[in-house]
């Protein structure tokens, strides 16, 4: 009787519950090491509808395993894993846990509380972004096309240069980044033009697009459009420029 008293204890974990947990818009739940869930606040209640009580029941299959190897750890890191809602429908969300020790008549027993915030909308956002930035570098990759971050100094100091700078101007990443290289490529007759051009639109705060000569390697000239616009200091103080550099016709020039 007395075994099945202190059984009792541990499946229904009540001294550690509070009534604020139903407050919460995240989802609180306790539960034992075979994922009985022993308790759970309203958020998971709304989430689960109460159609089970075995927490793998909710965990996507291929999440499980991530799950059992945080609870097992012991640490308290937030994973990331997907919950089945109504059978069919999938939510992300950030997920803690921390094994709770009980002891009652010098026997150890644990179980487990976990704080699920549902992260849906967060996590598509970011594999919206990550497949933006995957379909534009793989523009920047095939196409002739230099974004880059310079100083604003005559030589146009690289500080980031994408990898169509080689198609651009015949030099790799490392040859022009923090080097006075791109200066010297601009044909001498242009390099005036493009130092007033540039900072006619600094003044004024406004972008600038302009055309000019790279001398890219010997005996041989490539005409190129400028578009690029200054980053500023709170105080409105030059910090670089941001812009694109792209093969063009001569004949537009």
């Amino acid at each position: 009787m007395l075994q099945k008293q202190q059984t009792q204890k541990i499946v229904q974990p009540s001294a550690y519950w509070t009534p604020v947990f139903d407050q919460l818009n995240e989802a609180v739940i306790f539960f034992d090491d075979q994922l009985n869930i022993l308790r759970s606040n309203a958020a998971w209640q709304n989430f689960s509808h109460n159609t089970d009580m075995v927490l793998n029941r909710y965990i996507y299959p291929e999440d499980l395993y991530l799950f059992i190897q945080s609870m097992q750890s012991g640490f308290s890191r937030p994973i990331h894993i997907r919950l089945i809602q109504d059978s069919e429908h999938l939510a992300w969300f950030e997920v803690k846990m921390q094994k709770i020790e009980v002891i009652d008549c010098d026997e150890e027993h644990y179980f487990w509380s976990m704080i699920a915030c549902e992260q849906t909308d967060l996590v598509k956002a970011r594999y919206l972004k990550e497949a933006r930035q995957r379909v534009l570098k793989g523009i920047l990759t095939r196409m002739p096309i230099m974004l880059y971050r310079s100083r604003n100094n005559r030589d146009w100091t690289m500080e980031y240069v994408s990898e169509g700078c080689q198609q651009i101007t015949g030099h790799t990443e490392t040859e022009l980044i923090n080097s006075p290289l791109y200066g010297q490529l601009i044909h001498p007759h242009d390099r005036e033009y493009v130092w007033s051009n540039i900072q006619e639109a600094l003044q004024r705060h406004g972008c600038f697009h302009i055309r000019y000569r790279l001398n890219v390697a010997e005996n041989q000239t490539h005409w190129v459009q400028e578009i690029g616009q200054g980053a500023y200091s709170e105080s409105g103080m030059v910090l670089g420029i941001d812009g694109i550099v792209f093969q063009t016709q001569a004949e537009l020039c």
